[in-house]
């Protein structure tokens, strides 16, 4: 019967589907609330730690951008959380007119010295994309020194490869939807 009504609900008022699908797991689902809330008590800063301790010099983390978003600033404080001074460590590349020639210069002292590269807007330059993997396969033959971690940023786009997709963890840090999770998640940065 819940699986029925939410159908007559996709059809009638599509619109509608996502607070219906939280209800359905919520209460067809043993612990539902743990699948529907899963990171509501996690900072973003706690999921970037985590996705850097899952990360390795060919596995890159990208950020999937939505508004307000600044990973940047999380990137630099995750390095100062680790101990690196980002001022040192840390390469930030905007992507943009000629500064694919910038990127592979930045991607190469990283490889070489352990140190953070962050390509940020990598959707405005499809064509980079592809010889950014080829470079990283090249990186992965070779042997990269293991402090090197590469970040990358984007909006949403399907020009980017889907091999370079496949190779990353993806984060996104989408603002919270209604009061009760705006409430969380405040909660979470005291």
């Amino acid at each position: 019967m819940p699986f029925e009504k939410l159908l007559v609900i996709r059809c009638l008022r599509p619109d509608r589907i996502t607070t219906a699908l939280d209800n359905f797991i919520r209460k067809t689902l043993p612990k539902g609330d743990d699948f529907v809330d899963c990171d509501s008590t996690l900072s973003f800063n706690e999921i970037l730690f985590s996705a850097y301790s899952d990360s390795t010099t060919m596995t890159p983390i990208y950020f999937i951008l939505s508004p307000g978003s600044n990973p940047v600033r999380d990137v630099e404080d995750l390095a100062r959380s680790i101990g690196l001074d980002p001022k040192k460590m840390l390469h930030v590349v905007a992507l943009g007119q000629g500064q694919d020639i910038v990127a592979h210069n930045k991607l190469d002292i990283g490889h070489r010295e352990g140190h953070w590269v962050m390509l940020q807007n990598v959707h405005l330059m499809p064509s980079f994309l592809i010889e950014l993997e080829k470079r990283l396969d090249f990186f992965a033959q070779e042997g990269s020194n293991p402090t090197f971690r590469l970040f990358l940023s984007s909006d949403p786009n399907k020009a980017i490869p889907i091999g370079l997709l496949e190779k990353s963890i993806k984060l996104t840090n989408e603002p919270p939807q209604g009061l009760r999770a705006n409430m969380k998640r405040a909660i979470t940065f005291f």
